[in-house]
């Protein structure tokens, strides 16, 4: 199986979510990378859209690399933000009407949870040009919310971005198992 891993934004050019000095684009590369040891009994072949920071805040690049690699899943990771620092959880977006893509969602969404101890925002629709683009099934995480305290905690320690990986890791071997 192919999966190609999107850790979002780009680095100084757009760097995401920001708070109290934490950047998503560092955050969300971090557990990008982290996730083929994670499987690599499973045996999956992992390509990441970016290993570093970029000069492009283009989004298009990131589905046309899961095209041109011919993906079996796009997995796009990110954290998420509000005004209000009370906003906590995990969620996971997929296409509207796609079904493999709501399967994967689901099966992300559920180990996330599990292993983080997040609160469960639930498996959402969007209308996101990395999943419209996408050929494969295709999903966006938001993995906690960076502008939560406790949630930006859990996303800059070492052991919560190896449990994100894991969480994810576990995720795909029950999507593809079903």
């Amino acid at each position: 199986m192919k999966i190609v891993i999107d850790p979002g934004h780009s680095g100084p050019v757009e760097p995401g979510a920001c708070a109290e000095g934490v950047q998503e684009c560092d955050v969300v590369l971090a557990i990008a990378k982290l996730l083929p040891e994670q499987c690599c009994e499973q045996g999956y072949e992992f390509l990441l859209t970016r290993s570093g920071d970029i000069m492009t805040d283009d989004l298009s690049f990131r589905a046309e690399f899961a095209n041109t690699n011919r993906a079996d899943v796009f997995i796009s990771i990110h954290t998420n933000s509000a005004e209000s620092p009370v906003a906590h959880g995990t969620e996971v977006y997929h296409y509207p009407d796609s079904v493999n893509g709501e399967q994967l969602a689901a099966c992300l969404q559920a180990r996330l949870v599990e292993k983080l101890g997040t609160a469960n925002r639930g498996v959402k629709e969007a209308n996101f040009q990395v999943l419209r683009e996408t050929d494969c099934p295709a999903v966006l995480v938001e993995v906690a919310f960076i502008s939560n305290e406790s949630d930006r905690q859990l996303l800059t320690s070492n052991a919560g971005q190896l449990a994100a990986a894991a969480a994810i890791a576990s995720g795909l071997a029950d999507y593809f198992s079903k």
